[in-house]
């Protein structure tokens, strides 16, 4: 099946400003800047505020969601009705979960480098794939367990280069890279609770 315009754009999209969140992210925290009342100089290490940060701007999303409700609403005929109502604290939970991992994974990047932060990102396919199978009783196909191994492939190449370099002396202290990269495999695990 071939994709349509609006669906390669937004591809494109999805990708541009996912790497320029993680960049963003990586910048801020490569920030170094001299303490209160004179104290050493020490670098922007705040992944909690960055997840909220982030979260604040998915609540000016769901802030503009409603604008388009509210006009949609005024129509004569509108387009947005909701096929029944619903207790929206259904959602705690598994929001709970997101603020929790992606504060993890802000921890990891602080520890780790951008592009592998970018590369494990991948996980979740990993574990939305087995999980289904073994939770929901789903069958995979053939492509998506081949999807599977590539992207374990890639996740394992990433790993090594993460060693490598951390054990010749270049990029940051091998500990720091290997605990970043198990914390954002733990935070990768979330992900799956949408699907």
């Amino acid at each position: 099946m071939a994709w349509s315009k609006y669906q390669l754009c937004l591809a494109a999209t999805m990708l541009i400003t996912g790497s320029m969140n993680t960049l963003s992210a990586k910048w801020a925290d490569d920030f170094s800047a001299e303490g209160c009342h004179g104290s050493a100089i020490h670098k922007f290490n705040h992944p909690f505020l960055q997840a909220v940060g982030m979260f604040l701007g998915e609540v000016c999303c769901l802030a503009a969601f409603h604008i388009v409700l509210c006009y949609d609403r005024q129509k004569p005929e509108p387009q947005m009705t909701s096929a029944r109502r619903f207790n929206s604290f259904i959602f705690l939970p598994p929001a709970l979960c997101d603020m929790l991992a992606t504060s993890i994974m802000y921890i990891a990047l602080s520890l780790t480098s951008a592009s592998s932060f970018q590369m494990l990102r991948g996980a979740v396919i990993i574990f939305t794939g087995l999980l289904s199978v073994a939770f929901l009783g789903r069958k995979l196909i053939v492509s998506q367990w081949v999807g599977i191994f590539f992207t374990i492939c890639g996740l394992v190449v990433v790993g090594l280069a993460d060693f490598v370099s951390g054990k010749s002396g270049q990029g940051q202290h091998l500990s720091r890279v290997i605990t970043g990269n198990d914390a954002f495999g733990i935070s990768s695990t979330r992900d799956v609770d949408p699907y």
